[in-house]
């Protein structure tokens, strides 16, 4: 008996550490959830960060048993390695992912994930976009969660795909659409970061006053702003509008909260200087002071690098697209150079994408000779002195007003609007798309997006001349808002020139969209993000109310699991289509773009050799539907930053 007394206290002492470990990670799984703490105990973060203010809990029913599991996510991030390491399933991986979600009939188990919306208390059951699940198969889920989760009577099924959506007539249980999930949030995290700056309230007008050391509380959303500390905004945005991805490139911290002008938690901070942290798990205001604001932007601006863009201006005539590449970005500039390069590939690959005909390029010669005959070129470096010894904002846009207006007022070499007229005959066109190609645009590490301005111009038109359409195209290089811009990035102002893009116009246009070369919400991912809208209302400057379609499509490769499925993920539903339309793309017009936009990425990767993983590196294209065969053009490729 002496001697099992050490081997007792071995065994005691193994129970306690083994105590330990559970009490600090929780238990691996649970086979109920029969109040709030256990679901606490269990709770994680969904894998895509589609929306905010989301707790998750993986679920998987055995099906030989009966028995249902809730899942730890600080144990298991993936339903795979519970059912391998806990329930025994014996195969790998790519072995699991067909029996228990491509293959219907005889699966091991049944996996979804129960959402919870922190927000408003909903609760949601959704599968993996890759999952064949079957309506039967649904209900006999739900009926076991029923009976072992007791926080709500109701838990409606996330209707997140094309094929489910179309499976609804025949659901005899909840559902709920991502329409429904978008309306039903308050709060919505746009920009991670941490920023120092007085809290500004202000209007959609007044907000183009705010100044480097406000974080703005916005009522709308603007069409432009200054750079700012940070953004509180009362609209919702898609994560390709034109003021989130301004701040994604700036660096600026943002947030959506539609109660914002109420919330005491913001309106108390009111004209305080105060200190925004914000994370995928919500935000934090608290207060600051004048000198730590002022310390955080010192630095920012005194690490600021001066760049200077190169430019050459030595062609002296019109340059046919299929001349160029992206070493023309000093002659035509970043929009026309990346053009020839996506029609390059176009055509190279056999794609059945369309680009717009008869493209050519007008080269900085051009602009450069525009300026100097309009003495703009003298307005400029004048501004350039004055910069040194500091201006504010209201005799910048007077002088930026100047600049523009004698950039518009001075006539325009004759010999190029012959040269433009007599391209346009030969092609058999009579109206031109004429679109900035700054070398201050489509860059790396700038893009430029909705800086400048494109216009249309008409043979032997008494008002849209060709000749205004392109002094218009070189006039917004010095707007305000591109100024400032380009002063924010330390981008030397004297170094920018303007090529332009010309090409034929489009007067028939049934949609257009955004594609964005990679998952967005889940990342080093698989899937393209493709924000759309019916018409020719804008996906990334939309008007009052306008939601437009978004969804994320994993088409990308051609693979088992997910591409050869033809899977399309819906997070929102445009809300102007006219009745009797349902939605804006077809879901083969969203896999062709998905399929054949992977092989220009794979063409952009591998000239560019850039230090992201293929996954996250993104491109940011442009397209449109035309006509009555829904032809699909791609108007436009630049890189993409987030």
């Amino acid at each position: 008996m002496i001697g099992l007394k050490p081997l007792f206290n071995t065994l005691l002492f193994s129970i306690v550490i083994s105590c330990v470990s559970w009490s600090q990670k929780g238990p691996e799984y649970l086979v109920a959830i029969r109040n709030e703490q256990d679901f606490q105990a269990l709770k994680g973060r969904p894998n895509s960060a589609k929306f905010t203010g989301v707790e998750a809990v993986k679920v998987v029913l055995e099906k030989k048993t009966g028995k249902i599991y809730y899942i730890n996510s600080a144990y298991h991030d993936y339903h795979v390695t519970f059912c391998q390491e806990v329930l025994g399933y014996p195969e790998n991986g790519v072995q699991f992912n067909y029996d228990n979600y491509t293959q219907v009939d005889h699966r091991a188990y049944l996996l979804g994930t129960i959402n919870r919306f922190r927000g408003t208390g909903r609760y949601t059951l959704e599968f993996s976009v890759a999952d064949n699940i079957n309506p039967t198969q649904i209900s006999m889920l739900l009926q076991k969660i029923y009976g072992s989760f007791v926080l709500t009577k109701e838990i409606a099924v996330f209707l997140n795909t094309n094929r489910l959506r179309e499976l609804k007539p025949t659901l005899n249980f909840p559902t709920i659409d991502a329409s429904t999930l978008y309306e039903g949030q308050s709060l919505q995290l746009l920009n991670d970061g941490t920023t120092y700056g007085k809290l500004t309230f202000t209007d959609v007008e007044s907000s183009s006053l705010a100044n480097y050391f406000e974080i703005v509380v916005i009522d709308g959303t603007p069409d432009d702003l200054p750079p700012v500390s940070g953004v509180i905004t009362t609209d919702f945005q898609t994560p390709l509008s034109h003021i989130t991805l301004l701040c994604q490139n700036r660096g600026t911290p943002m947030l959506a909260l539609k109660n914002a002008l109420s919330d005491t938690s913001i309106t108390k901070w009111a004209n305080e200087y105060v200190k925004l942290f914000i994370d995928e798990n919500g935000y934090k205001i608290s207060l600051s002071d004048s000198a730590s604001v002022f310390t955080f932007w010192e630095k920012k601006l005194r690490n600021k690098k001066s760049i200077h863009l190169e430019k050459n201006t030595e062609d002296r005539r019109i340059i046919p697209i299929g001349e160029l590449g992206l070493k023309d970005i000093p002659r035509v500039g970043g929009k026309a150079a990346n053009f020839a390069l996506m029609r390059k590939t176009i055509k190279d690959k056999k794609l059945t994408l369309k680009f717009p005909e008869a493209a050519c390029a007008i080269p900085m010669f051009f602009y450069e000779q525009h300026m100097k005959k309009a003495g703009v070129d003298t307005l400029i470096l004048n501004l350039m002195e004055l910069k040194k010894f500091g201006y504010d904002l209201k005799s910048l846009q007077i002088k930026l007003d100047t600049i523009q207006r004698r950039i518009l007022n001075h006539p325009i070499d004759t010999t190029l609007i012959g040269q433009i007229q007599r391209w346009m005959i030969k092609h058999g066109y009579s109206s031109f798309r004429f679109r900035s190609s700054t070398n201050a645009e489509d860059l790396d590490g700038f893009n430029g997006a909705g800086l400048y301005t494109s216009k249309t111009g008409i043979l032997n038109h008494p008002k849209k001349t060709i000749e205004k359409a392109i002094r218009t195209v070189w006039a917004s290089a010095w707007g305000f808002r591109p100024f400032m811009e380009r002063d924010y990035f330390g981008i030397d102002q004297q170094s920018v020139a303007m090529g332009v893009l010309c090409h034929r116009n489009f007067d028939d246009e049934i949609a257009n969209g955004v594609v964005i070369t990679k998952n967005l919400y889940r990342p080093n991912y698989r899937g393209f993000v493709i924000n759309s809208q019916y018409g020719e209302t804008s996906v990334v400057i939309p008007p009052d109310s306008a939601i437009c379609e978004q969804v994320i499509c994993y088409s990308d490769k051609e693979d088992n699991f997910y591409g050869k499925k033809s899977i399309v993920e819906y997070l929102s539903y445009s809300n102007i289509l006219p009745i009797g339309i349902e939605k804006v793309l077809l879901d083969s017009e969203i896999n062709k773009l998905t399929r054949e936009i992977a092989v220009l990425k794979k063409v952009y990767y591998d000239l560019k050799k850039p230090k992201e993983s293929f996954y996250n590196y993104g491109l940011d294209l442009e397209f449109k539907i035309v006509g009555s065969n829904r032809e699909i053009y791609i108007k436009q490729i630049r890189p993409f930053k987030d």
